[in-house]
């Protein structure tokens, strides 16, 4: 018998580029802040959100 189920196929995934580029970011800004760099150095070259205060919510 045929064992026959969904695989999914090996089609380019955008999420998979995402998720990518997310760690590149993640480990670039990571060695810049323990050679001492500032994250306000960073800030023409990546993107940051604001952190939300979760006190008195």
């Amino acid at each position: 018998m045929k064992n026959d189920f969904n695989k999914p196929s090996k089609g380019t995934s955008r999420g998979a580029a995402i998720f990518q580029k997310m760690l590149e970011d993640k480990n670039a800004i990571r060695a810049h802040i323990q050679n001492g760099g500032r994250i306000s150095d960073l800030k023409d070259r990546y993107t940051f959100v604001k952190p939300l205060s979760i006190t008195g919510a």
